[in-house]
């Protein structure tokens, strides 16, 4: 059985930093291949053969993650890649150019997804980095981990991957979404000559399909504010974190998860939107503050969403982000909605709510935070803040 190990050789001149490589072994055949990253000697633990990681307020902190979520994901990929060929004869060397992204034909399309993967997250745009990821494993497992050159990307191919993703029972605006994705890498090799444009996209589907929108009416709000949950704490949490979103003009739960305390001064709210960057600066209604009262939390994050600073951040955010939507799901049930209760349905509310109320849709827009509606856009620079949060105050008003 093929293994892989990660193995660290340090440099003989004091101070410098030493190579991380992989061992593999086939056959009793140990081959080493270079991981493409260096270290110091005191970021390897010699007994657990792994990279040490440091505290989060350390500067080689993102860097050493980065490496580790790297070679985390190539020894899986190795595993089952190791898996697919054992069914079949194969020589030591064709496993090897499958794990480094090599193919007959130049480079892999594995490999330049990975490469912007990893780009993606180095510039801050970890939810961009985290479905380009997706994407790239969903195709993995389309090929059967058997990398294909960048210029056979074919019409056949993609077509192929259509019929795949629909046979797993995909819609096909999911369908759509993992094909935005590759289109996007593709454009981006063309860009860099990687490979010349083929268009092997022009047979499958790219587009939205238009969906029922989620939203609930306020009604529905009052309903879940109302309800007694003294006795289901999860539930409790969970209504509450729905409600702060509500309250704070539909803010994202992204966004929740990574607010300071420091973000809150003077009655105010200032952050930035984990999706675009764009600073908003919210009221905090009374209603909110009374959330956050309830709660502690003794990081710098101003509600227990993250609640361990131990650079698991993002996991915990996603964690707390399962529960209590499997827990609004139990509330929605419990005041008879005829749609699952989430955390996007709460925000998709809010706008609904404050149209139904005649507020303009650039107020609007603006108070979601959005900043690629060309349409509303014109109106913004000319929009205050005051103006949103008094929009705000008109919908809470009717609670």
């Amino acid at each position: 059985m093929d293994t892989i190990r990660l193995k660290f050789r340090a440099s003989r001149k004091d101070g410098k930093e030493g190579v991380l490589f992989y061992q593999i072994i086939h056959n009793r055949i140990i081959r080493r291949i270079k991981t493409g990253y260096c270290i110091y000697a005191e970021e390897w633990d010699i007994k657990k053969q792994s990279i040490i990681i440091p505290d989060s307020s350390h500067p080689r902190y993102e860097w050493l993650h980065s490496i580790q979520d790297e070679i985390i994901w190539n020894m899986k990929r190795f595993e089952n890649l190791a898996k697919d060929f054992s069914s079949k004869a194969y020589t030591f060397s064709e496993i090897i150019n499958a794990f480094q992204g090599r193919t007959a034909d130049g480079k892999g399309l594995f490999d330049f997804l990975r490469t912007q993967v990893l780009r993606l997250k180095q510039l801050g745009r970890v939810r961009c980095s985290e479905t380009m990821d997706c994407t790239l494993r969903s195709f993995m497992h389309f090929r059967g981990g058997i990398d294909i050159s960048l210029h056979k990307l074919t019409k056949d191919i993609l077509q192929q991957y259509e019929a795949y993703l629909k046979s797993r029972g995909l819609t096909r605006n999911t369908s759509s979404f993992y094909m935005r994705n590759l289109r996007s890498a593709y454009h981006l090799a063309v860009e860099e000559g990687l490979t010349a444009d083929n268009h092997p996209f022009c047979k499958v589907y790219t587009g939205v399909d238009k969906t029922v929108k989620r939203a609930i009416a306020i009604e529905d709000i009052r309903k879940i504010k109302a309800l007694d949950l003294s006795l289901r704490p999860a539930l409790d949490f969970a209504r509450d974190m729905l409600l702060f979103s509500f309250y704070m003009r539909g803010m994202s739960f992204v966004d929740m998860a990574y607010l300071r305390k420091k973000d809150l001064t003077n009655g105010f709210i200032r952050y930035r939107r984990k999706k675009t960057g764009q600073l908003l600066i919210v009221e905090l209604a009374d209603e909110g503050r009374k959330i956050i009262s309830k709660y502690t939390n003794k990081t710098q994050y101003l509600l227990p969403i993250i609640t361990n600073e131990n650079g698991e951040e993002r996991k915990q955010y996603q964690g707390q982000l399962l529960r209590i939507n499997r827990h609004l799901k139990t509330i929605g049930k419990l005041i008879g909605l005829p749609i699952p209760l989430s955390t996007y349905v709460v925000r998709h509310a809010w706008a609904t709510i404050a149209r139904d109320k005649g507020i303009e849709l650039s107020i609007i827009s603006e108070g979601l935070g959005h900043d690629n509606e060309s349409t509303t856009r014109i109106y913004l620079d000319s929009i205050r803040t005051t103006r949103v949060d008094e929009a705000n105050r008109a919908i809470l008003d009717d609670l």
